[in-house]
């Protein structure tokens, strides 16, 4: 039988777009959500009373994800999931999908040149969509009484050229800029949320290539060769959303969050599974890539097994078996010795002779930028509308599977949270979402 899965609450009246982008960076989740968790928490300290902490669907109209960010986009907006399920559900298929042995390791390694098995993926999604009682398709037949009603993935074709998007909305025959829409599938009326999880999830070192056919381009393959480069997915979603609804829509916030860029040790942990058989993983040997043209274009991509339980409210303690963590109450105001954003380290030169931390923060950096720069261009003055929440660095040991390393990542993350800068930049998210938000 499946669950109840009662419709968010909608907030009535015309308001301004409130989006939330999710990264990605290996197999990695938990720290997405413990910062995802306080910014809820800090929403529904300031606008709910008595306090109650929001689910994302609640909050947000537009969520997008790429990667493992993509797999939570959909666990949150199509499924909506507050943080404390979404959370169980991600240490359920990570440990589902991942080598059950040292020898089907050696045979995925050898065999298919990736990590996990996107069947068991396949297999696992089509049991949440059985529990939750979503149906099998993407596309959402009746999104009335959700507050979000865009949800996407994101997914990087092979040769790199550019990006395609899997919906649970259909494109509006109105749309107000139809040509900056990017590709969806041939039929999205029926395509499956297990297909949506595959393609998104296709990841060098990770997966093998994900075939679909396309409405427009036909058959075509995906796979992020570019890893660890991060994605731009808060540049997508905005295209996307200004496509839709033109670029005059009012903004609320922009707000992405991720697991912070990942550990040079892991990339390079990860890299050695193949290169130390001679294996090239797919997707590591493609041609050069033409440089991109408008919505495709480059900045696009430049631009322990200890489980942690996050509580209901406030005031609950979880009690499992395995150690368990007891979050902090969200205080009344944030710490006020710092007044600016959090702190970011300024790009430097070129990448020659750089160690791969300063590549990829310098690819971050631009990313954040340009994001800023956007938003200024389309409405001078809106660059202040977007946050980036994550951590600096995704601590050692999480990029393959943070499952294994849950506690790692809790204590990493709670010390980011814990600085004055992150906890003023989480109020000042909070303080962009003025309405009230009613229980059910």
């Amino acid at each position: 039988m499946a669950l109840s899965n009662k419709p968010c609450n909608l907030v009535e009246g015309p308001r301004p777009l409130k989006i939330l982008t999710i990264d990605g960076g290996g197999l990695q989740a938990v720290s997405t959500l413990l910062i995802l968790n306080r910014v809820l928490e800090t929403i529904g300290k300031q606008h709910s009373d008595p306090p109650r902490k929001p689910k994302p669907c609640e909050v947000f109209d537009t969520i997008a994800g790429i990667g493992a960010g993509g797999w939570l986009a959909i666990l949150l907006g199509r499924f909506r999931m507050d943080i404390t399920t979404c959370l169980s559900e991600w240490y359920k298929i990570t440990r589902r999908i991942e080598p059950r042995s040292r020898s089907e390791e050696l045979r995925m390694r050898l065999v298919h040149q990736s990590y996990f098995d996107t069947e068991r993926l396949m297999e696992e999604v089509n049991r949440l969509t059985r529990m939750y009682g979503t149906g099998d398709y993407l596309l959402e037949d009746d999104p009335k009484g959700a507050r979000t009603r865009h949800v996407f993935v994101a997914a990087l074709k092979s040769d790199a050229t550019g990006y395609r998007l899997f919906r649970t909305y259909e494109t509006p025959n109105n749309a107000k800029l139809p040509e900056r829409l990017l590709e969806g599938p041939k039929n999205p009326k029926k395509y499956k949320i297990s297909s949506a999880f595959g393609v998104t999830g296709a990841a060098k070192y990770f997966t093998k290539e994900w075939n679909e056919h396309m409405e427009h381009s036909g058959h075509t393959r995906f796979i992020d060769s570019k890893f660890p480069k991060p994605h731009n997915i808060t540049e997508l979603a905005l295209d996307e959303m200004w496509a839709i609804y033109g670029t005059d829509v009012p903004l609320s916030v922009v707000v992405n969050i991720g697991p912070g860029l990942p550990n040079d040790v892991d990339v390079r942990q990860i890299a050695r599974r193949f290169s130390s058989w001679g294996l090239n993983p797919a997707g590591a040997s493609r041609k050069k890539r033409p440089r991109l043209l408008a919505i495709e274009q480059e900045p696009a991509l430049r631009s322990q097994e200890n489980q942690i339980s996050v509580p209901q409210s406030d005031e609950v303690e979880q009690d499992v078996k395995k150690p368990s963590i007891r979050f902090r109450k969200v205080g009344d105001k944030p710490h006020s010795d710092h007044k600016h954003s959090i702190p970011r380290i300024d790009t430097v030169g070129s990448l020659s002779g750089r160690t791969m931390d300063e590549k990829l923060k310098r690819y971050e950096d631009e990313i954040e930028r340009d994001i800023k720069k956007k938003l200024n261009n389309v409405n001078p003055g809106s660059g202040n509308l977007y946050y980036r929440l994550a951590l600096p660095k995704a601590p050692q040991g999480t990029a393959q599977n943070d499952s294994s390393a849950a506690l790692v990542a809790h204590d990493a993350t709670m010390e980011y949270l814990d600085l004055p800068a992150v906890d003023r930049t989480i109020y000042e998210v909070a303080e962009h979402i003025p309405e009230i938000i009613t229980a059910a």
